[in-house]
């Protein structure tokens, strides 16, 4: 359950999007609000430009307005990157949740993952929630769906724990999804015999795991378990379409612990999805204990 989010605030529209989501997520889970601005330092030159001052101090009174307007706390920290200075943040005081708002271009709706989101989602000590652009207009309606993607890891399974306690006190309903990949289709002659038979094996042991997830979750949580024959990333875009939708996913299997690194799935699923999307780190439910046998999320 997160306990402390933190929300990257630099007053673009796109950070408003993110405070809105922090919000949301703050007013479902009881979590302590953070809005948290950061102030560009080169130690090339010993500290700030005094010719910034005024606009830092400008800089300032804006993130503690806007932290007031939602009942966050403000905070300011010198960096020489955004998503530095937000990793270095989220360790000193603990956040389990990072928020960003995706970049300035795309659509309204749709995620687009901007140059510090990216930095944040390789190597953030937490998990990393990105929201879409224009989300801050529609974020006042309470979450409908938390909608999980399926692969069998056990970052997976860690991404089924974070979906089922936010889905415990949002009374948001969990959609899990398990998506069986056919093998690649070959171009040779007689490339293809079996491959019939090998999708079928593929639908089956993830129709298995699927179930046994699914029983993970608690009886008082709504839940509903659907599978997928098909593209990965094209599946879990379709299911966040409904409306009200929140996804989950899981990092890649590999790199240190309790670290977000992005796999091709959630990459792409960062770049496309019609909802927000948090993406959860290796490790992060280790103290809380081991993750479910079925392992739910997208991850690669």
């Amino acid at each position: 359950m997160y306990r402390k989010i933190l929300v990257g605030y630099d007053d673009s529209d796109q950070a408003k999007d993110a405070l809105a989501l922090g919000k949301q997520l703050a007013d479902a889970t009881g979590a302590q609000l953070v809005a948290a601005g950061v102030f560009q330092f080169d130690p090339v030159w010993g500290g700030y430009d005094p010719h910034f001052h005024d606009a830092e101090v400008e800089y300032a009174r804006k993130i503690e307005a806007a932290a007031k307007s939602v009942g966050a706390e403000a905070e300011a920290t010198p960096s020489s990157s955004p998503a530095r200075g937000l990793h270095e943040l989220a360790e000193e005081i603990g956040a389990d949740l990072i928020l960003v708002g995706s970049a300035r271009h795309g659509r309204v709706g749709q995620l687009l993952v901007g140059s510090t989101g990216t930095a944040l989602l390789h190597g953030s000590p937490c998990a990393v929630g990105i929201a879409p652009r224009g989300y801050r207009d529609r974020s006042g309606d309470e979450l409908a769906s938390i909608a999980v993607g399926f692969d069998g890891s056990e970052e997976s399974g860690l991404a089924l724990i974070a979906a089922t306690q936010l889905a415990s006190r949002s009374g948001a309903k969990v959609k899990l999804t398990a998506v069986a990949e056919p093998p690649p289709v070959s171009l040779g002659k007689g490339g293809n015999v079996g491959r019939h038979e090998l999708t079928e094996a593929i639908q089956e042991e993830m129709r298995s795991r699927l179930a046994e997830a699914r029983e993970a979750i608690p009886d008082e949580i709504e839940s509903e378990a659907t599978l997928i024959t098909g593209d990965p990333v094209e599946a879990l875009v379709n299911v966040a379409e409904a409306p009200r939708t929140l996804l989950v996913v899981g990092s890649r299997g590999y790199g240190p612990l309790r670290r977000v690194l992005l796999g091709s799935v959630s990459t792409e699923l960062v770049r496309s999805a019609p909802c927000p999307v948090i993406v959860t780190p290796r490790g992060m439910h280790d103290t809380a204990g081991k993750a479910p046998n079925a392992q739910v999320g997208a991850t690669s």
